[in-house]
């Protein structure tokens, strides 16, 4: 390697290099500020994943669960890693503003018999080269760069609303699993009870072993509905602790929730549809590809253009026994391409018709967000209306059952009666649960289809629990 006899000015070429190392080994820095617009334009974003991100002790609520899962869940963790790496490529794509500065050196040793004696040869050279002028190449490299960052950034944006969406409805299934299986072992209870009223009718004389034997029919049904409603229930959770980013066997305690009333949609369709097409972040991503495939049709014209570079060269050479030789050379450089084999040419057309196909998934993206908005919304308005009907039902169905038990003990009713009101309330309870379910979900799914479900406030902006 060169040593102390090397002028001044490789030395501090030397330095330089040096400290651009450092910087490069550092991972952590962005000194070209690329990730800014992270945080700006995607407010789920979590630069640290997995810090600061333990369960709670007490009882999760939904608004806990909907950040552990934007700081845990894989999948959402995996999308700002992309999004980072675009924003590391915007700064590859900046840096060719730069200059770039090499030092090379050799330190060489030759001997034998053709030389008298030994002789001992030190070099370095020190170059500099900055492209000054290239008629557009870099601004396009960069413009797409950006728009491929924004892009990824509305991209992790889409994703961790999805994500959030899975969770609350996630969050609402455990619930409504936990409550079916409540509502089984009030079925089974209270089939254990006909089942004991007909036993003390036959004893009575009153009342038939087909009596008995249909209401021990119904109880062990009850019996099966139950068993499986419990491992619906311990699968719902695991599914639940997955989305949270935790294990399958993770036990998970969740706070009571209040039940919904009836609400009313607020907003009309035409105002939501407006909405989501301002801020679905999967449409703004499709329209920042489209920019970025026009950068790259733009990139892919410089292509052809010249290019204008100023270079900077001193070199030291030390052989021994001749006196030393410093070359100093400051030069500027035109590139001119000529012809590269219709390569130019092809890559142009290539850029443009990614761009006529960009264009379309841009069309049809905007038509899957109508779409969904439109379905959503409806699908809301059918859920508000099945909870005041399931809650109307529910109500007359446990009037029915107490009204045929009472019949049958007092002589007037079958137990056909009551094995018929005891299904249907059975049924009324499971529908409820199910209505109350199907509100959750189908708000969560409008608040997404909006683009608008980054927290439990988004949620309930967009339909709250109430009217």
């Amino acid at each position: 390697m060169p040593s102390a006899k090397l002028s001044p000015a490789i030395a501090a070429l030397w330095m330089t290099v040096i400290a651009s190392g450092a910087v490069a080994a550092t991972p952590a820095g962005d000194f070209l500020d690329t990730e800014k617009s992270l945080a700006k334009i995607a407010p789920e974003f979590r630069a640290n994943a997995r810090v600061g991100c333990d369960l709670p002790a007490a009882a999760l609520t939904l608004s806990q669960a909907i950040d552990l899962a934007l700081c845990r869940n894989p999948t959402t963790r995996a999308a700002w890693a992309a999004a980072q790496m675009q924003a590391a490529s915007l700064g590859v794509a900046e840096g060719a503003y730069l200059p770039s500065i090499t030092v090379t050196g050799t330190d060489d040793r030759v001997s034998g018999d053709v030389y008298n004696r030994q002789q001992d040869g030190k070099s370095a050279v020190a170059a500099l080269s900055w492209t000054l002028l290239d008629f557009g190449a870099r601004r396009s490299e960069v413009a797409n760069a950006r728009a491929l960052l924004l892009a990824a950034a509305h991209t992790g944006s889409a994703t961790a609303q999805r994500t959030v969406s899975e969770v609350i409805q996630g969050y609402y299934g455990v619930i409504a699993t936990d409550q079916a299986v409540l509502a089984d072992r009030q079925t089974e209870a209270n089939a254990a009870r006909s089942l004991e009223i007909a036993r003390a009718l036959q004893s009575a004389g009153t009342a038939s072993l087909g009596d008995v034997m249909q209401a021990e029919t119904a109880y062990q049904q009850a019996i099966y509905a139950r068993i499986l409603a419990a491992n619906a229930a311990t699968t719902s959770r695991a599914h639940l602790a997955v989305l949270l980013g935790l294990g399958a066997d993770q036990a998970l305690t969740l706070a009571p929730v209040t039940a919904p009333t009836t609400p009313a949609i607020t907003a009309r369709v035409g105002e939501l549809l407006s909405l989501a097409a301002r801020q679905r972040p999967d449409l703004a991503a499709a329209r920042d590809q489209r920019s970025a495939a026009e950068a790259a049709v733009g990139a892919a014209r410089a292509v052809g253009r010249p290019r204008i570079s100023l270079g900077v060269q001193e070199s030291v050479n030390q052989i021994t026994p001749f006196p030393r030789q410093n070359t100093n050379t400051v030069g500027v450089s035109i590139s001119v391409p000529i012809f590269s084999g219709l390569q130019t040419h092809y890559g142009i057309r290539r850029a443009e018709a990614a761009l006529d196909e960009v264009n379309a998934q841009v069309e049809q993206s905007r038509l899957a967000v109508s779409l969904d908005v439109w379905s959503a919304y409806y699908a809301l308005d059918a859920a508000n209306q099945a909870l005041g009907t399931s809650a109307n039902l529910a109500k007359a169905a446990a009037t029915n059952e107490e009204i045929a038990i009472g019949r049958y003990q007092s002589g007037v009713g079958s137990m056909l009666d009551v094995l018929t009101a005891q299904s249907a309330q059975s049924n009324a309870r499971l529908i409820r649960i199910q209505s109350e379910y199907n509100w959750q979900a189908a708000r969560a799914q409008l608040a997404q289809a909006v683009g608008t479900l980054s927290s439990l406030g988004d949620l309930e902006s967009v339909a709250p629990t109430a009217p």
